[in-house]
């Protein structure tokens, strides 16, 4: 690589990038894993809803 071509980059930018993917990567998990939860409450919720309506 060119050493002047390395000179040429704004490492602020990079930061600025790297902390936003970082940012929609985390963002990213914490819903899914909101999710997983939500979904294991509503499947109890269902079932418990089913042993009411069983007796």
């Amino acid at each position: 690589m060119d050493s002047g071509s390395l000179a040429s980059i704004d490492w602020g930018v990079v930061t600025l990038v790297a902390l936003i993917a970082a940012g929609l990567v985390w963002s990213f998990v914490f819903f899914l894993r909101q999710n997983s939860k939500d979904l294991e409450s509503l499947e109890e919720t269902i079932e418990s809803e089913r042993r009411d309506d069983e007796r």
